[in-house]
Parts: structure tokens; C-alpha cells; sequence
């Protein structure tokens, strides 16, 4: 019996977006007073409505500081909405101070005051207030009118105060509201934005539907270095002006240097040579400074105390080449293990770390002055396929770094001889070669890892399931600038193989491609599995050979049975367009991985024959 339904559906529930929670509710006032000096103050008033516990953090205040910021100022109540009684107030005093100290600074004058209301009674209203100075206009703090996930901004207003001759620039993103522009006396003028009722964001958001606007100057001055930011190149010239003449070496080390390449005329190779010696000779530590975090330590600093930080050794290597004859520039980048996207067209501040270009015929050697591991012309996953600021004396201009996505970048092979025993378990042996992104992991193992401990991480995270190894080498190195691996090993296997008293079934064994492996689009994989069989094992059905083949991927899958051994060769060739989805690329990966896993069937002759 067949059952009919008919739903019907009222037009006002089509198509409406999911109602979000929202934890506060927020009304907030910040004002950027910028002085003729180039200074500025930051001054914010907020009001939170505090709804539950989970709104907790949303009042959670931090004010950092360091030598170009001061805190002057903090104030907060907490106060009951029904009865209008005050339950907290706190002021500068009663906040707490700590320093923000990164891993690896040793140099860092960053510190924060912050302070955690204590209140558990819910719902309650927080005033805020603060006001912090700044010495230099260099940077803006960007606003972000909704700052929590969960959050419902009922109102947030922006203005920013500012003298004609310094100037101002700005960029909107996604802002709903105008900007207004009201010139003040004494030649001010200032721009204000409202925000009002904008969208509560969940988890998962897109960065991209983020309501943001980028603030930046025209002209800035930072402990008496004045420069412009109207365009690249001026900033470029500042970022030039302010380490002129720190790159200058003793006579002595500039022996030393040539001596280095002496007799070696190929480009690539002196520059790896100079390179490997910065990385054997000098270690990095990040400092942070007032000025000192834009302008470098003198190259003179970096050989008394062998050590920098990323501007430092940078600075460094780049007169060590100036040395011998080959340019090199200094180079700003965002940099991250995951990628930011630059606003190329807003000309600001959007940089935290300096690598090296060196200029050639054919494409740039590019050089991480702060890594002892990777080698000249390869930057890894922190800085690779990054827009970047060039800096030449007197102005810069805008490039990008290699991305490393072509098969040379990204190639794995592997061979592996497996001998099963009659109830499925096996021994293997196996070699596995990787070159470019995929040896990074490896690099980092090697240097940074004893051998049980490298040991440990194949054990656990090798594709073969239930591998247990008993021996493996390891060993990286580089060719020219692409990094290899090759990793030999010896193990068991529990039940590779399910094996009953007539039959024995090989499960799919190939590693499944996932999307960490295909971070950078394209992927070359080569792998061989030679399975010696136990005596008396046949194959129960006959398996065909597969080849697929589109303009984007190539896909093979062979197999041979021959004098008891089982030979089955896979080959995945592949390049994901950069403007397939997400869910596309997920279909993407499920239907190589579903096309090329096999299961094999075989009966035992000698049982049948009994």
C-alpha cells in the first residue's frame, strides 16, 4: 500500500535565515584623537547587557602597552537592572598586569592590564571606559563593531578625530552605515560610522561577511622618522630610511665571507653556501622594542651576540650576499600557518615578519633568514604563496611568493614488499620518498626529534593500519632547493589479511588522500604494493585494471599476479582548481579515493581439495 503526502508550506517560512542566540548585547562608543604631534589617543565607552554566564567574557577588558602605548585610563561598574544598585567597580588599580611574552622572544617590552568581572549574577548591565595613548600613528587598531561570536550589537560608533596635514585613509568592508565628515576648527576634521542591529555571528562564519574597516595615515612619524603611506613605495622609503646604514660588516667577517664561496661561480649555490652558514652560525629571537619592532638590530649586533630576530638575520644575509656581489632585498610579509589575505590596494601596517628576496634571470631565490632547516629557495608553509611588500632603496612594490603547487613540489612515492602468513598477519618493508611540501613535516622531525620519539610519530601516523615498526631510517636533505625525504622501514602488521580455514580477503590498503594532503592543489603519487601470498592462495575473482582520466586528474590502477606474489600499482596525478568549493573538493577527494580502493578475494586450494 503506497501512502500520499502533500505538505504544504506557508510563503513566510521559506527561505528565512536560523534566529542565532546571542549572549550580550552591546552599545559601544570609540573615538581616535589624533594630535598634530602624531600622536593619539584611543578612547572607548561601552555598554554591555550581560544575558548569562556565556556572556561573561564578552566583558572581559585587555589594554595592551609597551613603549609607543600608555594606559591612562580604566573604569567599570556592574550594575543590577532591576534595582539600579551597583555589584562591582573596578578602576586601574584593581586591574591585573602581566607581560605578553611569545615563545621564542627573549627582547619584549608587550604587556597588557586586563580585568575579568567576577560577578555570577545574570542578567546585568557593565559600563566600561578607557583611554589608552598612543605615541605614533603608524597603526590604527582596525574596528570590528561585533567583537564576540554570540553577540548582538544594538549600536557602535567610530570616529576618528584627525589634523588635515597628517591625513587619513580608510577602507570599508561589509559596513552597513555611511560615514560622515564634519570639519572642526583649528584644521580638524573628523569622520564618524554607525553601525546599528547588524548580524549575530555563530560559529563557522566566513571571515570574509565580517563587518570591519581598516584605518591608515597618510603621513606618520615613529621616534623622529617621519615617512608617507599613501602608496607603497613611500612606505617602502620609510621602512628603508629607518634601517639605513645597520647593515654595515667588519672588514674582517667580509673576508670571511668571501672566503666562504671563493671558487664557486653558480648563483644558486653561493647563495645556499652564505645561507647554510647563517643558519649554522645564528639562531633567531624575537624582539620586540618600541621602534625595534620595525627597525632591524645592526648586522654588527647580530655577529657579537649570534643571534636576531627575523629583521635581524634578514639584515644580516642580506649584506652577507652584498659582500660578495649579489643583490638582495628586504621583504615584508604576513605571515601564518593559516593564510590572511592581504588588502593589496589599502597601502598599511599589515606585516609581522621580513624574509629575503634574491633578484635572478629567471625567478627570485626566496630565503627564511629565521629557519635552520629549510633550504635556500624554499620558504615553507609559513610564508609560502603570501602577497609581499619588496622593499628597494627609496620605494618597495607589491609581489607574491611562490605557492609550490607543481608536481615538482609535490610528489610522493612508495614501494612496499609485503609476505603474508596463512592467517592474514604480515611483515613489510617499505621506502617512501616525498619531495617539497610534504618533507617539511619531515625536516622538523628530523631536527627537532630523537629517534624514539620519531619512531613513535610513523608508528602512529604512517598510513598502514596496525603497523608496528621494528627499524626505519630516515633521512632529508635537499635537491637544490627542493627538500626530499626518504624513510626505510621494517615492521609487522597484525591481520593485514582476514584469513578463514577456505578464504582470505585483502581489505583496501592504499592511504586514503586527504585534504591536509592536498593543501597546496596538486598532488603526483606514485605507490607499489608487491604482496607475497602464502602457498596454495588463489584468486577468487579476476580484478580489471583501472585509468581515468580527465583534464584536471589522471588516475591508474594496475595489478599483476604472478608467481605467487601480487603486484598492484597506483598512480593519483592531480590539480584542484582554485575556484572549486569546499563541498566540491570534498566530492572531489571521495571519488579518487573510492575508485582506486579495492578489496581482494582469494580461496585456499589446499583446504578445498581435502
Amino acid at each position: 500500500m503506497l501512502l500520499f503526502f502533500e505538505v504544504f508550506v506557508h510563503p513566510d517560512t521559506i527561505n528565512k535565515e536560523p534566529v542565532l542566540p546571542h549572549h550580550s548585547v552591546l552599545k559601544e562608543k570609540i573615538i581616535y584623537a589624533v594630535k598634530e604631534d602624531f600622536g593619539y589617543t584611543i578612547q572607548v565607552e561601552k555598554q554591555l547587557q550581560i544575558l548569562n554566564k556565556e556572556g561573561l567574557d564578552h566583558a572581559f577588558t585587555s589594554l595592551s602597552y609597551d613603549k609607543l602605548i600608555e594606559v591612562k585610563d580604566f573604569n567599570l561598574q556592574v550594575i543590577d537592572p532591576v534595582s539600579g544598585k551597583t555589584l562591582e567597580k573596578a578602576r586601574m588599580r584593581d586591574m591585573s598586569d602581566v607581560a605578553i611574552v611569545s615563545n621564542t622572544s627573549v627582547f619584549e617590552d608587550n604587556r597588557r592590564k586586563y580585568y575579568r568581572v567576577k560577578t555570577q549574577q545574570f542578567p546585568v548591565l557593565i559600563k566600561i571606559r578607557s583611554e589608552s595613548y598612543h605615541k605614533s600613528n603608524y597603526y590604527f587598531p582596525e574596528w570590528v563593531p561585533v567583537h564576540y561570536l554570540y553577540q548582538k550589537v544594538e549600536e557602535s560608533t567610530l570616529e576618528v578625530i584627525y589634523p588635515k596635514s597628517a591625513g587619513i585613509r580608510f577602507k570599508e568592508i561589509n559596513l552597513l552605515g555611511k560615514s560622515e565628515k564634519e570639519e572642526l576648527s583649528d584644521g580638524f576634521t573628523k569622520l564618524s560610522w554607525t553601525e546599528r542591529d547588524l548580524p549575530i555571528l555563530g560559529s563557522g562564519f566566513d571571515i570574509k561577511d565580517v563587518h570591519r574597516l581598516l584605518i591608515a595615515p597618510r603621513e606618520f612619524s615613529m621616534e623622529g622618522f617621519r615617512g608617507t603611506m599613501d602608496n607603497w613605495a613611500g612606505f617602502g622609503a620609510w621602512q628603508s630610511a629607518i634601517n639605513q646604514g645597520r647593515g654595515e660588516l667588519p672588514e674582517e667577517f667580509k673576508n670571511q665571507v668571501l672566503q666562504l664561496v671563493e671558487g664557486v661561480d653558480d648563483l644558486y649555490e653561493r647563495v645556499s653556501i652564505l645561507y647554510s652558514y647563517l643558519q649554522q652560525n645564528y639562531r633567531y629571537v624575537s624582539i620586540q622594542l618600541g621602534i625595534g619592532g620595525w627597525q632591524t638590530m645592526t648586522a654588527e649586533e647580530v655577529l657579537k651576540y649570534s643571534y636576531g630576530d627575523c629583521k635581524a638575520l634578514t639584515n644580516l644575509m642580506k649584506s652577507m650576499l652584498e659582500v660578495v656581489g649579489i643583490p638582495a632585498n628586504y621583504t615584508l610579509v604576513l605571515a601564518g600557518e593559516s593564510k590572511s589575505e592581504m588588502q593589496v590596494d589599502f597601502p598599511s601596517n599589515q606585516f609581522n615578519h621580513v624574509i629575503l628576496q634574491v633578484p635572478t634571470e629567471v625567478s627570485p631565490i626566496w630565503l627564511e633568514c629565521t629557519s635552520n632547516i629549510l633550504p635556500a629557495g624554499y620558504l615553507g608553509e609559513f610564508t609560502k604563496g603570501r602577497d609581499v611588500l619588496v622593499i628597494q632603496e627609496g620605494g618597495a612594490y607589491i609581489t607574491q611568493t611562490p605557492a609550490y603547487n607543481s608536481d615538482q613540489w609535490n610528489k610522493i612515492a612508495s614501494l612496499n614488499r609485503i609476505d603474508l602468513d596463512p592467517q592474514g598477519n604480515a611483515t613489510l618493508h617499505s621506502v617512501r620518498e616525498m619531495k617539497g611540501n610534504f618533507v617539511e613535516e619531515m625536516l622538523l622531525l628530523q631536527s627537532s626529534r630523537d629517534s624514539r620519539q620519531q619512531k613513535d610519530f610513523f608508528n602512529k601516523n604512517l598510513p598502514i593500519s596496525g603497523l608496528i615498526i621494528e627499524d626505519f631510517e630516515l633521512n632529508v636533505e635537499s635537491l637544490d632547493s627542493i627538500p626530499v625525504s626518504r624513510l626505510e622501514l621494517q615492521g609487522h602488521i597484525s591481520r593485514f589479511a582476514q584469513s578463514t580455514a577456505k578464504r582470505m580477503l585483502l581489505k583496501p590498503f592504499f592511504e586514503k588522500i586527504t585534504e591536509q594532503m592536498v593543501d597546496n592543489r596538486t598532488l603526483d603519487l606514485e605507490e607499489t604494493y608487491v604482496i607475497s601470498l602464502p602457498p596454495g592462495v588463489v584468486p577468487e575473482l579476476e580484478t580489471g585494471d583501472i585509468h581515468v582520466t580527465d583534464p584536471d586528474f589522471d588516475i591508474q590502477l594496475t595489478h599483476q599476479l604472478k608467481e605467487g606474489k601480487l603486484e598492484v600499482n597506483r598512480s593519483i596525478k592531480f590539480l584542484i582548481r582554485e575556484e572549486l568549493s569546499e563541498e566540491s573538493k570534498q566530492e572531489f577527494l571521495k571519488r579518487i579515493n573510492q575508485t582506486t580502493q579495492r578489496s581482494y578475494y582469494f580461496n585456499k586450494s589446499n583446504s578445498l581439495t581435502k
